[in-house]
């Protein structure tokens, strides 16, 4: 019979079998191996027709038969390497343990199982013999030799096998080393890359990385503290400061709220006392931007208290600055005059309401005060902007935006009532504080403006109701806002109770 009917009748039934094979392995386990898979196939179908082509009583049939016999094998070696290393070090150690498996591992176990093909084929196949490995001294010292070069190698693998196996840390942890902040990004047998917060890279050897002390923020949770020091003058009492710095972290975003942020007295230093302000965090990567929003808002919120973060001075010389508070004065009773309120006062009544009156600070995105809290001042925004928002039915709307020359605070602060809205800065802001007691003075000298007051403040409280009501928030309420003569009556009434006149 020809060649080509025992390729037909026993290659092309055994190659058939084999894609079909080929197929499961893709269908059910995912192995994929495209041409390749197909030149084992082929190797095979050539493996089974060789037995009938060539006649092994012929000596030159019969190397030919053990070339292509060979060549089988060696691919089978390679699909049983592949399949080996698929179900293996893939499927057990990555898939059910969640290891991750460095590269050298699959690389060896190829490496050696084709040597050892080759090694069985010569053997086997061609009848060749293999000398022994360690035969001869000579070949002794080169393995001493290759096993004193390859000591730096084993050292990583070791460490990178112990990375492994315990655990200490994964891909995604962020980890303190070397006095930098830094994130896993790839975990092989010799080296761990590290990307830190600067989005520079860093690859450290695993040997370097199992001896060196280093702190995963990541694990066993990503919640973790961070710790920022205040320095503030001895002058101001501590549970002052405590109640001042943890205000400042208060709308710092990225600061957890449970476990509520905690502030402690760390020493008494040479010129200051340092307080230490610790908070928890979840997003290691933004570890710079909320400690300068806590340090920025502790800022503002000391300075508004009157405190100061003092430094070490060598100057003795004092330069007391000019005195511009007549001039802050004029400036302040020229907004009032300005104002739908505060303008049915004459001059003199202006000049006189805001004697004592001082000035703070606010930083952007600071709360000036909060709906519900005491009132006892009036507000006047000298410089920047504010968003006024009202909550109610638990949802909050912004009803107004508060500018330069404007003021806040004005219905606390004429009849009592606590503050009906809460003010954000959307600038840094600066504000002047004048207190009730100026305005009840000028009220029990002109009792006069009581009325006056009360039919503006009735007015400014209906404009808000009708932004209230215009509002998703605001429909479905069945309450119907009083007119403008019941709440200027309202109002009338307990600006005269509040300051007696």
């Amino acid at each position: 019979m020809s060649h080509f009917f025992y390729i037909l009748l026993v290659g092309l039934p055994v190659y058939l079998v084999m894609v079909m094979l080929g197929r499961q392995l893709r269908r059910r386990w995912n192995v994929k191996m495209g041409a390749a898979y197909h030149l084992i196939c082929i190797a095979n179908a050539a493996l089974a027709a060789s037995y009938f082509i060539f006649d092994v009583g012929v000596p030159a049939e019969r190397d030919k038969h053990r070339v292509v016999m060979a060549a089988a094998f060696m691919m089978d070696s390679m699909l049983f390497l592949t399949l080996f290393n698929r179900f293996y070090w893939e499927g057990y150690f990555a898939k059910k343990r969640n290891m991750v498996v460095p590269r050298f591992f699959t690389h060896a176990t190829r490496l050696i199982g084709i040597t050892a093909a080759a090694v069985l084929i010569l053997q086997f196949v061609f009848g060749v013999q293999v000398p022994g490995l360690l035969a001869g001294a000579g070949l002794g010292s080169a393995g001493l030799a290759a096993g004193l070069a390859l000591r730096p190698v084993i050292a990583n693998f070791t460490a990178g096998l112990t990375i492994q196996m315990s655990k200490p840390l994964k891909l995604g942890d962020w980890l303190y080393i070397d006095s930098r902040l830094a994130e896993v990004m790839e975990l092989n047998w010799r080296t761990t890359r590290l990307r830190t917060v600067d989005h520079t890279y860093i690859e450290i050897p695993n040997v370097d990385l199992v001896n060196v002390h280093l702190q995963n923020y990541s694990y066993p949770t990503p919640h973790h503290a961070i710790r920022i020091t205040v320095p503030v003058e001895y002058e101001a009492p501590p549970n002052k400061v405590r109640r001042i710095l943890l205000r400042a972290t208060a709308d710092v975003h990225g600061v957890l709220k449970e476990p509520a942020p905690e502030v402690y007295l760390k020493e008494f230093a040479d010129s200051t006392i340092n307080y230490e302000v610790r908070v928890w965090i979840e997003k290691d990567a933004e570890q710079d931007r909320i400690a300068d929003g806590i340090r920025t808002d502790a800022w503002y919120e000391l300075r508004r208290a009157g405190l100061t973060m003092p430094f070490p001075q060598r100057v003795v010389q004092y330069l007391r600055p000019k005195d511009d508070s007549d001039a802050q004065a004029r400036h302040i009773a020229d907004i009032l005059g300005r104002n739908m309120i505060f303008g049915v006062l004459d001059e003199a009544q202006r000049q006189k309401l805001v004697v004592g009156a001082h000035k703070q600070l606010f930083g952007k995105g600071e709360r000036i005060f909060r709906q519900g809290e005491e009132g006892g001042a009036l507000y006047v925004v000298v410089d920047g902007e504010a968003d006024v928002y009202v909550e109610a039915d638990g949802h909050s709307t912004r009803v107004n935006v508060v500018r330069s020359g404007e003021c806040l605070g004005e219905i606390s602060l004429l009849t009592g009532e606590k503050l009906s809205a809460t003010v954000v800065a959307t600038t840094d802001a600066e504000v002047v504080l004048i207190a009730r007691e100026r305005v009840a003075e000028v009220l029990r000298e002109s009792p006069e403006l009581v009325e006056k007051l009360s039919e503006i403040l009735a007015l400014r409280r209906l404009e808000t109701e009708v932004i209230l009501a215009e509002s998703q928030t605001q429909r479905s309420r069945t309450v119907v806002p009083k007119s403008q003569e019941e709440y200027a009556n309202d109002f009338l009434n307990k600006m005269k109770d509040f300051f007696s006149v």
